[in-house]
């Protein structure tokens, strides 16, 4: 079988950052495990020179770049971009075209035949746009919902990644067939080499973008609430700001309650620098406002560390609640510390959520799993 993929990878595979790039650089890991299909990667628009790597026998990747810079972004899809991806399916003739993401990317597939198109979204821009701060980023997460609101809808097959997506394209469709199928996004198989902690050391990991949308500052209050209860959490913070105002509340929430020895702010860490990090971690939390289905929580999940997240997107999904971890009504930093004390007052409950987080892993999120079910969704595609 042959597939042809379309992304935009950078083209440091090391220095992803999680979102989409990551979700695809784990599926190539996958399908390393299976050398009858021959995988074909075009990455659009990260680099600076046309570049070809060979990651695997059976797995290249082909950087195509932009042109020129007239036009901008939106010109490069309509056009150059558009005429480079109808190239190369032609002289690599796939059996399947897989789309990772529902943004203007989706214009390089006009005129194909959506017969053998496959689309995977992954962040829903519609409600993405309600946390852009500066008017650039509010006008490029508009275009993006008008593409997703009135282009994406057209196409035949569908990977979803959780069922909030597939509700919300079943929205967009009304009536209208499609086919589909739920598969959950892969995760890197190292974190299922790390040893699971017997005790609840009361060290929590939040890994990811800093800002309103992801709030943290939900985390930090509860934080703040158990402090005098229990002695006290350690917090380890990967990931960079994103908004200066968001920061300088934060910083100005920590100081004003002398949470500086409880928060250690580490920056973007490579996946090497996170494995060690992980080691250390006995707790995953990620209080936001809005997701579609986060990395990391497979990730924390696969290393054995419990998850504590809040109940939007499809987060619940990810999650076994009272089992593999805990999910709280966002915003909600009250729930957020009965949570966190659970692990503190009922002893053996941690290592019980720990094992069922890594075995969950193993059957929504490993990339082998994760791959064989995508290929079996090809296969139908084809039959049908």
């Amino acid at each position: 079988m042959k597939v042809l993929m379309i992304s935009s990878l950078p083209v440091n595979l090391n220095s992803i950052q999680g979102g989409v790039d990551a979700v695809v650089v784990n599926l190539l890991k996958g399908f390393e495990s299976f050398p009858e299909v021959n995988l074909l990667i075009l990455s659009l628009g990260k680099s600076d020179c046309r570049k070809t790597v060979k990651y695997a026998g059976n797995i290249t990747i082909e950087y195509l770049f932009r042109k020129s810079q007239f036009g901008g972004k939106l010109f490069n899809s309509f056009f150059q971009m558009r005429k480079d991806v109808h190239n190369h399916i032609r002289e690599f003739n796939p059996d399947i075209v897989h789309i990772q993401g529902a943004s203007p990317m989706l214009f390089c597939l006009l005129g194909l035949n959506k017969k053998n198109l496959v689309i995977t979204q992954h962040g829903i821009m519609a409600e993405e746009i309600n946390y852009q701060k500066n008017k650039t980023d509010k006008l490029k997460f508009w275009f993006k919902m008008i593409v997703e609101r009135y282009f994406y809808p057209r196409f035949e097959n569908y990977i979803f990644i959780s069922s909030y997506n597939r509700k919300f394209l079943e929205q967009l469709k009304g009536n209208q067939n499609y086919y589909g199928k739920l598969i959950f996004n892969p995760v890197n198989p190292i974190f299922f080499d790390l040893k699971t902690h017997s005790k609840f050391g009361k060290r929590i990991l939040y890994v990811g973008v800093i800002n309103q949308r992801k709030n943290l500052l939900c985390l930090l209050k509860a934080m703040l609430r158990l402090k005098n209860k229990t002695g006290g959490f350690k917090l380890d913070v990967i990931g960079g700001f994103k908004d200066e105002f968001y920061k300088n509340l934060i910083f100005s929430f920590i100081k004003d309650h002398n949470l500086e020895n409880e928060v250690n702010f580490l920056g973007w860490r490579s996946q090497s620098e996170l494995l060690d990090l992980y080691k250390k971690a006995d707790l995953f939390v990620l209080p936001s406002l809005q997701e579609s289905l986060p990395v990391s929580i497979a990730e924390a999940m696969a290393a054995g560390r419990p998850v504590i997240a809040a109940d939007v997107g499809g987060v619940a999904e990810m999650i076994t609640a009272n089992k593999s971890g805990f999910v709280f009504n966002a915003d909600n930093s009250q729930e957020l510390e009965e949570c966190l004390l659970k692990f503190c007052n009922e002893d053996g409950l941690y290592s019980r959520f720990s094992e069922h987080a890594r075995e969950e892993a193993m059957r929504k999120f490993h990339p082998g799993k994760v791959v064989n079910q995508t290929i079996e969704f090809y296969k139908m595609i084809l039959e049908s």
